[in-house]
């Protein structure tokens, strides 16, 4: 049916393949390679504590008091 011709009906599905891996690989390398990216929120949080102590902006009972409730 398809004698000599250069294309053939796997390689729709190898194109497609092909660029889902190239989106995976892209994706991953924006947002890391693990499922840790939901704990960024977290993490920006706690930066933003730290930020505000050193800052004078807050005392260490009010970062100890807010960085708890944080963990919960």
């Amino acid at each position: 049916m398809w004698g000599h011709h250069w294309f053939h009906p796997g390689w729709g599905f190898l194109l497609v393949f092909v660029g889902f891996l190239i989106f995976r690989v892209l994706t991953f390398r924006r947002h890391g390679w693990g499922c840790h990216h939901w704990h960024h929120g977290h993490d920006d949080a706690l930066a933003i504590l730290r930020r505000r102590l050193v800052n004078g902006e807050i005392d260490e009972a009010e970062y100890q008091r807010l960085k708890e409730a944080l963990n919960k």
